[in-house]
């Protein structure tokens, strides 16, 4: 599973998208609710509050920061 911070965000947003599409398992984490692409799973994190991030992390691969 690929983790995707900030995928809301200009890189992040087309990022989360395309690994989606590619068949990837994607998690996608932003500082406020969002909609993202089927499949993907979502969790609210703030990086400046690393705790936030472990439910997130939990089964990573991967990590795009």
């Amino acid at each position: 599973m690929i983790v995707v911070t900030g995928a809301t965000g200009n890189i992040g947003r087309p990022l989360t998208r395309a690994l989606a599409e590619a068949g990837q398992e994607v998690t996608a984490v932003s500082r406020r609710a969002a909609e993202v692409p089927d499949g993907v799973r979502h969790f609210t994190a703030d990086l400046t509050q690393p705790a936030s991030l472990v439910p997130a992390l939990e089964g990573a691969k991967a990590l795009f920061l």
